[in-house]
């Protein structure tokens, strides 16, 4: 029952960049690679603030496979990256009014 999300536009993903311009890394993503535990993780952030930057230690030929992988796993979309650290954005839930 989830709906797909549209994807942004140029003007939102440099919205976004900018944003993301200001935040720290939360996560990095080491020599083990992509595993499960990661992904729960890169998941609970996206979840919790929406925005999120993460460092890959990895072959820079090989960010692009990692983040495109974490996208697809996670329904996320990246809206920027500078050297190893890549910036990925997903619509937050809304919340049930109680």
């Amino acid at each position: 029952m989830s709906k797909q999300p549209t994807p942004l536009t140029q003007a939102e993903k440099k919205t976004l960049r900018g944003m993301a311009q200001r935040l720290k890394s939360c996560l990095s993503i080491g020599r083990h690679g992509l595993t499960p535990s990661v992904l729960g993780e890169i998941d609970t952030a996206l979840r919790k603030n929406g925005l999120i930057k993460i460092r890959i230690d990895a072959e820079r030929d090989q960010i692009p496979l990692v983040s495109g992988s974490i996208c697809s796993e996670l329904d996320c979309e990246q809206v920027g990256s500078v050297g190893k650290t890549v910036a990925l954005f997903r619509e937050m839930p809304e919340e049930e009014p109680v």
